[in-house]
């Protein structure tokens, strides 16, 4: 298979370390493993140009991207968009998306593994038609996210103590917003400081990612959250997995769900993590089999669950 590799320079795998023999390691794998590559560092900017050259490239047959889970939901973007198999070698913080799909943390045995597997196909969701491999969140994690931007951080670790004091900077004075949710026939009037549509209900007992991506529907999850100890016990719940079990979650799985702000000042949302923010109508919806992975098959299918 003729495979176009982007690799992010910035990503926090490749921080500290020699990036180009990175690349020449990773290419190799592939390969080694009968597959034709062509591999491209980027960084800034340059990551989504060069993933999409990649994939309008002649002859190219599949797409490889390194990175965090912000580089890999463009590249899922793009490559649906070219109608091209995904190879994901997780090089993040988090990596969530990874997880989802049972790859391995270290780049060069997801390389092994991507290159060893046939594409496979996963559901993806679109938030007013933008793909997204993970989650769309609203209010509290974005204005996390938007805290956690205002310093530079220079390494994985930098960034995940950035993340905590983040956290506890918002939660001195959250901001509850006005949502009206259609869903499943039915709207829902909410106050709230936060909610999240996942792709796939998210698991239990780990990080908050899904288990399995091929359950053809959404996790909505609205926190009923008011003072400041039950906010610190709903964003542990979701750290320890236990965010469905939550007395201050109220959770649904649905196909598809319409969500409008009233406030005119907008509300902040990330989408697998990149920042926006939304005034009007968010409609999200879950597209079964919409994106093919080179990953191996972890879980059983969804009927014999």
């Amino acid at each position: 298979m003729k495979l176009a590799l982007v690799l992010n320079r910035n990503a926090g795998t490749l921080r500290g370390m020699d990036a180009e023999q990175a690349a020449r390691e990773l290419t190799a794998i592939f390969a080694d493993a009968g597959h034709t590559v062509t591999t491209t560092l980027a960084e800034g900017g340059g990551v989504i140009d060069g993933l999409k050259a990649a994939a309008k490239a002649k002859g190219t047959e599949a797409l490889v991207a390194g990175g965090g889970d912000g580089t890999i939901s463009g590249a899922a973007g793009i490559a649906v968009e070219a109608g091209l198999p995904l190879g994901i070698l997780p090089l993040g913080t988090m990596n969530l998306f990874a997880r989802s799909l049972g790859l391995p943390a270290d780049m060069k045995e997801a390389a092994a593994a991507a290159a060893a597997s046939p594409p496979r196909a996963i559901d993806i969701g679109t938030a007013n038609g933008r793909v997204f491999i993970h989650v769309v969140s609203l209010g509290l994690h974005p204005a996390m996210v938007a805290e956690r931007e205002k310093r530079e951080h220079g390494s994985r670790i930098t960034k995940m103590i950035g993340s905590v004091g983040a956290w506890v900077r918002v939660l001195r004075k959250p901001r509850r917003f006005r949502l009206s949710i259609a869903v499943d026939g039915r709207r829902i009037e909410t106050d709230t400081i936060g909610a999240v549509v996942s792709n796939n209900p998210l698991g239990k007992g780990h990080l908050p990612y899904a288990d399995r991506l091929d359950g053809g529907v959404l996790g909505l999850y609205v926190t009923t959250a008011r003072t400041r100890s039950e906010i610190m016990r709903v964003t542990a719940g979701a750290a320890l997995g236990v965010l469905a079990d939550s007395p201050l979650i109220e959770h649904r799985d649905t196909a598809a769900v319409d969500i409008v702000v009233s406030s005119p000042r907008g509300v902040p949302v990330t989408i697998d993590g990149e920042l926006i923010r939304l005034t009007g109508k968010l409609a999200i919806e879950i597209v079964p089999g919409g994106l093919k992975v080179l990953a191996p098959p972890v879980n059983p299918p969804a009927s014999a669950a």
